[in-house]
């Protein structure tokens, strides 16, 4: 009935959550979709931004801003616990920009900020890992590689799609790169201002933006068509999941 370490979980909305190699967290296996959102956008009375682009039940939701997806974490987080599906030092949020390399399969160290100014004081992760894709090591990605704008012919959707749509990474999760940008806990450059996006959208061509270790910024109230979410389970006890 609740997550345990190491054990595939299943929640009461139909979200799906695996382990993830050294991560001591539980990774849904693809990004909050709209039929998960819908109950908490009912719950709460907030305003959903609408899209210009079709979206149906498993679409991953979009235009919800980082503050607002911290807000569905903490009401699935009680909704969950209340059921007695959730431990009482287990929460649901957003994954660490450290845990989100981790579940994409990129080798990186622990230390350092998404990105920093002063890198001789606090190295930068991002752009350090050159050539590692979603998909391999090769350009341009293959057809079916993702959801990517259409000028790179990966895919026919004209904007996001159904989550699940192409294949699952080593771990198992799903649009790890492409179909939306995921916001993260972090802020970007590890301590103020904007929050981490990774893995891409299907507005994105370019090479630097489909490496796996590209990370871009948001400001927490921000809303964006091009961005959505994925939550991790997590023990606030220390304990690992």
């Amino acid at each position: 009935m609740q997550p345990e370490a190491g054990k595939p979980f299943e929640n009461s909305l139909g979200m799906k959550f695996v382990a993830v190699g050294p991560a001591k967290v539980l990774f849904a296996i693809w990004d909050v979709r709209l039929q998960d959102f819908e109950p908490f956008a009912s719950t709460t009375g907030i305003s959903k931004i609408a899209v210009k682009f079709e979206q149906g039940p498993t679409h991953p939701v979009v235009n919800v801003s980082w503050e607002e997806a911290q807000d569905f974490c903490n009401w699935l987080t009680q909704k969950e616990r209340q059921a007695g599906r959730l431990g009482k030092t287990q929460v649901y949020r957003l994954p660490t920009d450290n845990e989100w390399s981790i579940a994409s399969g990129l080798a990186e160290p622990a230390e350092g900020s998404p990105e920093s100014k002063d890198q001789s004081k606090d190295p930068s992760k991002d752009r350090q890992i050159k050539d590692v894709f979603p998909w391999g090591t090769t350009w341009p990605p293959q057809k079916g590689a993702g959801n990517y704008d259409p000028i790179l012919g990966t895919d026919t959707f004209l904007g996001t799609s159904p989550v699940g749509s192409f294949a699952a990474n080593k771990y198992g999760l799903f649009d790890m790169g492409g179909n939306v940008w995921q916001w993260c806990e972090d802020f970007i450059d590890g301590v103020s201002g904007a929050r981490v996006v990774r893995g891409a959208s299907y507005f994105n061509s370019a090479v630097n933006n489909l490496v796996l270790f590209r990370r871009d910024s948001y400001d927490a109230n921000i809303h964006s068509a091009l961005v959505g979410f994925r939550v991790v389970i997590a023990d606030t006890g220390g304990a690992a999941l």
